[in-house]
């Protein structure tokens, strides 16, 4: 799995942890109109519904539109694993993300629960997604009905 003349130092690790932290803070702090510049030309955020959104164009596009939203997020991401494949190097992490459709944010549950699989690129001495695949794990419950009673 892991090339013992290509470890993932510690270095390495937290520049890649930085660039994922980064994202997700992107998207929960209205920034989701530069998300852009954390992908690679031919990034691709994969299984984003609606729609896969292929090369960082589109990538800027989504995110143009996704900051105008009333949207609160938060992803809470953990269990960062890296390793090389081959010449690629890969990662995987789990996420929970929170979501609500208002401001100001109210009451919420899990939107989803799953991975991010990722594969990196270096540019210029800087790291960037090449690929970001979401994977969902597990399908988040509905909420109970409440009876109208809080």
């Amino acid at each position: 799995m892991n090339h013992p003349e290509r470890p993932i130092t510690p270095e390495l690790r937290l520049a890649l942890l930085a660039l994922t932290h980064e994202h997700a803070w992107r998207l929960d702090h209205g920034a989701a109109d530069t998300l852009h510049e954390l992908y690679a030309e031919d990034g691709e955020l994969l299984q984003l519904p609606p729609r896969d959104l292929i090369g960082r164009e589109a990538i800027r596009a989504w995110g143009a539109d996704r900051v105008k939203l009333p949207r609160v997020s938060r992803h809470v991401e953990t269990n960062h694993r890296f390793f090389w494949d081959g010449e690629r190097l890969r990662g995987t992490l789990y996420a929970t993300v929170y979501r609500c459709e208002s401001e100001p944010a109210t009451e919420t549950r899990p939107f989803m629960v799953g991975d991010y699989l990722d594969e990196y690129v270096q540019v210029n001495g800087t790291w960037l997604i090449r690929q970001r695949i979401i994977a969902k794990a597990l399908r988040v419950a509905p909420a109970p009905a409440t009876g109208g009673q809080r």
